[in-house]
């Protein structure tokens, strides 16, 4: 009977399979990632620290770009952080019970459901905030009547309320597919046990943790909306009642199956949807351009007018830079703070 060597056992060389014999297959990837990501950064930064700032190549070394730009723009870049923080999280709540409810009973309707809801994003991203500086606008189809009858003028465009609906409006769809997708792969056999064992709503947890949510939310928005100067007025107030009072409603009527079950198993769904939308939001400034005013500028803003109309290359640069390193630590404290959450830690 014929005996069978291994290649260690006989002496000879073992080839590994592992992350070198990869190597070759890698070599495209990571030659239009360096092409198309790396070079690009790394010459913003280098013209970020360019001695003169309308060079078009970088010439000598100064932080002046930096000192002259950050304490100046401090305000468009706090902009830049609370509308995209806004819009991100609005669109979460309005995304997740969409994307739950189709992933769980959409049935045989999921393609159809998510074609009608995905069909309005088939049209240009300019076109639909054009749509929307008609809808919000004074004589447009939602305060236009109110006008005519009660002789009442409400202004939103060029609030910051304008900005973040326009850009809630614009973000939803990158939140809905990832959290469509992660819940569509959570096993439904855990959830049909989970529904013996956990068969009952969150109550008073829930409660208590969806009127905190509810009340950072609300509090965000209303600052984000008045500023600190307007919580004297009753508006900010209503703003944060009514986040607390709907986020503690949520949370008492959330089961423990979500909570237990669907939530972590589907955690890195989570995880895309705010690495796709928080980006984005942070780094818009058309939604801010077309719906808002000089008070509503994001950073973005400031730095298309700074390579476009001042030609100041190297102060672009460096707030390019800021930007960039402010949506890396954000992002980052927003990914550990999905991934460390356990919803019912605190039972």
């Amino acid at each position: 009977m014929a005996k069978v060597t291994s290649a260690q056992d006989a002496g000879r060389p073992v080839r590994s399979f592992g992350v070198r014999a990869g190597w070759p297959e890698m070599l495209p990837t990571l030659f239009w990632l360096a092409a198309l990501l790396v070079v690009p950064l790394v010459y913003i930064l280098r013209m970020s620290f360019s001695a003169d700032p309308f060079a078009l190549t970088a010439t000598g070394w100064s932080i002046a770009n930096y000192v002259d730009s950050i304490p100046f723009y401090w305000n468009n870049l706090l902009n830049s952080v609370l509308i995209g923080l806004s819009a991100t999280l609005l669109a979460f709540a309005i995304a997740m019970p969409v994307a739950y409810g189709i992933s769980f009973y959409g049935r045989r309707w999921k393609t159809v459901l998510l074609f009608a809801f995905f069909a309005p994003f088939l049209t240009s991203y300019l076109i639909r905030i054009v749509a929307w500086q008609t809808l919000l606008g004074t004589n447009g189809p939602l305060f236009g009547p109110l006008q005519q009858f009660t002789g009442l003028e409400v202004r939103i465009l060029g609030t910051p309320f304008a900005v973040v609906a326009g850009l809630t409006y614009q973000l939803v769809p990158f939140v809905l597919l990832p959290l469509y997708t992660a819940f569509n792969r959570v096993d439904r056999t855990l959830c049909a046990a989970a529904d013996d064992l956990y068969s009952q709503r969150c109550g008073r947890t829930g409660a208590i943790l969806g009127a905190a949510g509810g009340f950072s939310i609300g509090l965000l928005l209303a600052f984000v909306f008045f500023g600190w100067g307007g919580f004297v007025a009753l508006g900010p107030v209503l703003f944060v009642l009514a986040g607390t009072v709907l986020g503690g409603t949520i949370g008492v009527t959330m089961t423990e199956r979500f909570a237990l079950i669907v939530f972590p198993l589907s955690r890195n769904g989570f995880v895309a949807a705010a690495v796709l939308s928080f980006i984005p939001a942070l780094g818009d400034y058309v939604n801010a351009a077309l719906l808002g005013d000089i008070r509503t500028q994001m950073l973005g803003n400031v730095i298309q007018a700074k390579f476009l109309v001042e030609l100041d290359y190297a102060g672009a640069a460096a707030l390019s830079a800021t930007l960039l390193v402010a949506a890396m630590m954000l992002l980052t404290l927003l990914l550990r703070l999905i991934r460390g959450t356990e919803l019912l830690d605190v039972v």
